[in-house]
Formats: C-alpha cells, structure tokens, sequence
C-alpha cells in the first residue's frame, strides 16, 4: 500500500500530464504481469481472481489472460457471475426481505461444481452466460477448453470463497486479489480519501453511466455491499498467492470531474465529498490510454 497526497497527484497532473498517466499505468500492469509470470512458474493453471466491487477486476482478468497468450499459453475466462440463480426464488435474503446479491449462495455453487468437475476431468465444458437483462441463462455459447497448456481464469467476488475453491485441484490453482489499497491524504497527514470512498466513486459513476442506476440507488446499497465485503470476500483475502493494489493515482483527477457533475443529484448531503473533490486537477478523460482499466468506469 502506497500513500499519496492530494497535493502530490495535482503537482504531477500539472508538471507532465501524459508522463504522470503513462507511469501509473505501467506500475499497475506491470504488476498484474508479474503475478502472471508467478503462477507460469509456479505451474498454476486455474487462477481465481477475487476482488470487492469496482476493484478492476475485468481487465486485470484481460491483463492476465493476454500475458498467458504472449507467453504461448492458451487462456479463457470464466465470470463467477455468469453462475447466478435464474430462478429468484432461490436467492437467499436479507433481514428486510430484500434478495442478498452479495452472498455466494446467489450462486449455483452445485452447477459450478458440475462445470468445473467436467472441464477438469473431460477437458471441456458448457459453461452458461447469464444475461442480466432476462435475468435468464443462456447455454451454448461458452464452450470452455482445457489442458496443460491452458489457463482458465476465474473471475468474481467470490473467487477465493473456500466454497468454490475447495471443489478445484490445489495444485493447479493459484490465487490473486485485486482491489484499492491505498488512501489519499490532506497536508495534515489525515485520512482524506479511503479505499472505500474511491472505489464508491468507481461505481457511482460506472453505474450512473452505464447501468442506469441513479445516485441515489447506488447510496443506497452501498452499505450492503460493505456489508457484503466484510462477510464473504475480506475474510478470505489473505489466502491469496499475490494481492494487486489497483489504484490508479491519476483517476482521481478523471473521477472527481465525473463524479462533481452527478452528485448535485442526490438526495442526501454530498457537501463534504463534493468539497473533497474540488481539491483535485482535472484531467480529460481523452488521456486515458485505450486499455486502461478506467474504461471501466468512465467509458
């Protein structure tokens, strides 16, 4: 974990823009590529890819896979999501009534185990896309392939849950959590961005963009969704082979523009994050790199 200082990241977005991007894209790709090259090394070839909400898990998944290809390798991906209930019926819920989208028994945990026996004793499976329009499976789409020579990359909150992983070979998994793990400071040394408040301003923005959510709805759930961190993902953490810090220093400079522009849409009092956010340069979202991981979040 790094420490950064608001003052630190707007002197660097003002001194060399390009230079102080290209950096911190590097730094993190850099360590995703490492953590690939470890589990080449180590003979891992199932990788499961755990992370809270908004941690960039999708395209540290992408990083992984494409490292695997140069390398020779073949790679695929699995999203944990695409296990979800068809039938709501099944879902387990919250005190209130309301369906627990949080916990792993959203998922079919009986058919991933059913895959996964299949893809590693047949060398192949019929894995389902869960279309969350329809919120419907759909079959024959995602024909999985593996042997020695293939990586199988499996992505989703719930990757390194004991209840997932205890069905796969040990021997031939290895384990990555991605998410934010470092804060932004004010001059005074005090705590002026946490983790969780940068990775909120993640999905505030990718929600409201991208999946039709309103400000409102996304403060709204945010505490189950912490709630959810804490019981089924934090827990289990540390069982991972290698942990990525995936803070991107300079999205700061690109949330803050996007995320100022939506939060006078709020119901509730956003006055002191607003004023939080004022502090910081703003960059054009056109600097980002095509493949950069705040695509996901900002388009």
């Amino acid at each position: 974990m790094a420490i950064y200082y608001y003052d630190l990241i707007n002197a660097l977005a003002d001194m060399n823009a390009e230079m102080f991007i290209k950096q911190c894209e590097n730094n993190y790709k850099y360590a995703i590529t490492s953590a690939a090259e470890q589990f080449i090394a180590r003979g891992n070839r199932i990788i499961m890819l755990a992370g809270p909400s908004s941690s960039g898990k999708t395209t540290s998944a992408k990083i992984l896979i494409n490292t695997f290809k140069e390398k020779g390798y073949k790679a695929s991906l699995v999203s944990l999501d695409d296990f979800y209930f068809d039938d709501r019926s099944k879902y387990p819920l919250n005190e209130d009534g309301s369906y627990n989208f949080e916990s792993p028994l959203a998922l079919d945990l009986e058919l991933i185990k059913k895959c996964f026996a299949e893809l590693i004793e047949k060398g192949e499976s019929d894995m389902p896309v869960f279309d969350f329009e329809t919120h419907k499976r759909i079959w024959g789409k995602n024909k999985v392939t593996y042997d020695d020579d293939t990586f199988i990359v499996v992505e989703g909150i719930h990757g390194l849950n004991p209840c997932i992983t205890d069905n796969l070979p040990k021997d031939k998994m290895g384990k990555i959590y991605v998410s934010v793990s470092s804060r932004i400071y004010d001059r005074n040394n005090k705590i002026m961005l946490a983790k969780r408040e940068i990775r909120f301003l993640r999905r505030l923005v990718r929600d409201y963009k991208f999946r039709s959510t309103s400000v409102d709805e996304t403060f709204d759930v945010w505490q189950s969704v912490c709630n959810g961190e804490n019981e089924y993902i934090f827990p289990f953490r540390n069982q991972a082979d290698v942990k990525v810090d995936t803070f991107i220093p300079y999205e700061i400079c690109m949330l803050s523009s996007a995320a100022l522009e939506i939060l006078p849409d709020a119901s509730e009092d956003t006055t002191e994050l607003r004023q939080k956010l004022e502090k910081f340069r703003h960059l054009k979202n056109k600097l980002m790199p095509e493949d950069s991981m705040l695509h996901e979040f900002l388009g």
